[in-house]
């Protein structure tokens, strides 16, 4: 910093510009030197999306777990085993007691099926819009389109 009188505000706190507290410790003449690698994170720990990082710090065979995932989505396995634990509380005596937590269980599958049910309708409409877009501006693409269709 130029010199002390300058980097004081009225009230004796220091005044910093953030790049001359860059310059200063890439030239090392502050106290706390860079050691050339200015890179910092932000917000660590944090991903966007739908991103599941396998490592070997979370998984003995994080390979293995990367391959089975390819075939066989977290959400897909995670719904068989639910499908097989109502299926197995369904077969339970009747006059059982009830369970909290195999109701919450049987709650969540209905939620999971309506979220299913709302995404396809969406999925459906979006179609429609395609199709009525495809129609009128290529008409021989869009006839053409539901012919093939006709013969799934």
């Amino acid at each position: 910093m130029s010199d002390a009188k300058d980097s004081l505000n009225n009230a004796g706190w220091p005044i910093w510009s953030p790049w001359q507290v860059l310059m200063e410790m890439m030239s090392g003449r502050s106290g706390a030197s860079a050691s050339g690698n200015l890179d910092q994170p932000i917000l660590p720990g944090w991903t966007f999306g739908s991103v599941i990082n396998v490592t070997e710090r979370n998984s003995s065979a994080p390979d293995t777990e990367r391959d089975i995932v390819a075939a066989h989505s977290y959400g897909r396995q995670l719904g068989r085993v639910i499908e097989a634990l109502t299926a197995l509380i369904a077969e339970r005596p009747e006059g059982a007691p009830s369970n909290e937590a195999f109701d919450k269980l049987i709650e969540l599958q209905g939620k999971i099926k309506t979220i299913k049910s709302e995404a396809a309708a969406s999925r459906i409409e979006r179609i429609k819009s395609d199709l009525a877009l495809l129609k009128a501006e290529k008409p021989e693409e869009y006839e053409q389109f539901i012919a093939a269709l006709g013969k799934v």
